[in-house]
């Protein structure tokens, strides 16, 4: 492998291995990050998608090591026996040795830099029935060199071949970056699903509690004859509804819980370490997205630098075409030495030539009467390179409104959390109120549950908007291409 090749390689490899550590970073939280680290480990560690991206990334390295069996010497030995050869119409694939003679012969052909062609050969054959003698052997040596001009001049197939294994390479690499981004975005919502779902939760028991406590004041206020037995049966009706929330929320955590233990592998199961608080915590102190240009988080995107490794790729091909296009023109050069016999082996007289040395050079022309099927194959790349420069135009277009949508979320969220957190502290009062004024039997226990509804909705919403929050957050950081950030 050359030095520029091996530079190159050198550095796709390196924006691999940089793709599975992406996952192994800081989080997208500052409180508490060890958990939601652990669980990124293990997705990089065990999640099937991105192992089979890792997988397909290493059959494209091996791949370069395949053309490396272009400089393969090719080493040919042959012995037999002819007598009277003749040429048989059909047969192909077949060679036969000298005519008339019993002969061992072998050679070695080579590339080899800057752009040529070279075999070595020898030979001793010992001839059945030679003219004037009644035993003739030969001994040959010799090589020759072949040099394309024009089409493959300097070995350009080649050098187009190793462009296509590199731009291949580059998109495979491409492709693990943007599975591995995919997935840590994934693994982080979910994540944060878990603990809204948590949060959820955590606020239907607690309305459920309220519900409870409520049922009992009731009662208790019925058998003073504050209240009439009827609104014993209101806040029983709530307190069954709120214990189905209580349910629908459990049953949404544990199937935000095996979602999350699917994300990083599936092999156990997954439980979450800190407590409901801790969402409403971390949006607390997430208060701005970092800004960064557009050119650089299109660089940052594994999804759009795939698309610009496979429009190398297609421009290494249009280049392979317009080689195909090119004349053949060779340059051919020998040099033999050849000695003779009559009576042992290794002899170096001359009985049927007048000379050892033998030498001949040529210039070898040829070509198709019409390059048809490379200028059709031209056409074709070109209609793929302009399919993949719609594509980078489309891609560069879903990635800035993606970075867009989730700016305007967060911003909106923001603005929620603010809102309902004054909210819920009016709510609380409401609550406090109407409890009050139903102990003194001058309010319902309808009017306690629609105040207690009113604060669990609130409560709800405040838990939602700080999902919201860190959601837009996450999905900036995907957006952007995490850019080596948090």
């Amino acid at each position: 492998m050359d030095t520029n090749m091996r530079t190159a390689f050198h550095t796709v490899f390196s924006r691999a291995a940089a793709a599975i550590l992406m996952l192994m970073v800081l989080a997208v939280f500052s409180t508490d990050a060890h958990e939601l680290d652990e669980l990124l480990n293990e997705a990089a560690q065990n999640n099937p998608d991105l192992l089979a991206a890792k997988w397909r990334a290493e059959q494209m390295l091996l791949r370069h090591q395949e053309l490396l069996e272009f400089y393969d010497p090719a080493i040919t030995v042959a012995a037999g026996q002819a007598e009277r050869t003749r040429s048989i119409p059909g047969a192909s694939g077949y060679s036969s040795l000298t005519n008339n003679a019993t002969e061992l012969q072998a050679g070695i052909d080579m590339a080899m830099e800057p752009g040529f062609y070279v075999a070595f050969g020898a030979s001793e054959r010992v001839y059945n029935d030679p003219d004037k003698y009644d035993y003739l052997a030969q001994t040959l040596f010799g090589v020759k060199i072949r040099v394309p001009l024009l089409r493959n001049r300097r070995f350009k197939n080649l050098s187009i071949q190793r462009e296509m294994a590199l731009a291949e390479y580059n998109a495979a690499v491409s492709s693990l970056l943007d599975v591995a981004q995919r997935l840590r975005r994934d693994v982080t919502l979910a994540y944060i699903a878990a603990y809204e779902s948590l949060s959820s939760y955590k606020v239907t028991q607690e309305a459920t509690v309220r519900f409870e406590r409520l049922v009992n004041e009731a009662k208790d206020l019925n058998k003073l004859k504050v209240i009439p037995e009827y609104q014993i049966f209101d806040a029983q009706m709530d307190l069954q509804l709120g214990l189905e929330n209580e349910e629908i929320a459990r049953n949404r955590f544990n199937l935000n819980l095996i979602t999350l233990s699917s994300l990083i592998g599936g092999h156990r199961q997954v439980s979450l370490k800190n407590g409901p608080e801790i969402l409403f915590q971390i949006a607390s102190e997430t208060k701005k997205l970092e800004e960064i240009a557009m050119e650089e988080a299109l660089e940052n995107r594994g999804s759009y630098l795939q698309i610009k490794n496979n429009l190398e790729y297609a421009r290494a091909q249009i280049a392979s075409a317009l080689e195909e296009q090119k004349d053949d023109i060779t340059f051919n050069m020998g040099l033999s030495w050849q000695g003779e016999m009559h009576d042992h082996f290794d002899g170096s007289f001359k009985y049927s030539t007048d000379r050892h040395v033998g030498a001949d050079a040529s210039i070898i022309w040829k070509r198709t009467l019409d390059y048809r099927g490379p200028r059709a194959r031209q056409a074709r790349f070109d209609a793929r390179i302009q399919q993949l420069k719609e594509n980078l135009r489309a891609a560069a277009v879903d990635i800035d409104v993606q970075r867009q949508n989730a700016i305007n979320n967060f911003r909106t969220a923001l603005s929620r959390i603010d809102i309902v957190s004054k909210g819920i502290e009016a709510s609380q009062k409401t609550l406090e109120a109407e409890q009050e004024r139903f102990r003194l039997g001058e309010g319902t226990s309808s009017n306690v549950t629609d105040a207690q509804k009113e604060l669990t909705s609130l409560q709800q919403r405040r838990t939602s908007a700080a999902a919201d929050l860190l959601r837009a957050k996450t999905n900036y950081l995907f957006a952007i291409g995490y850019n080596g950030e948090e």
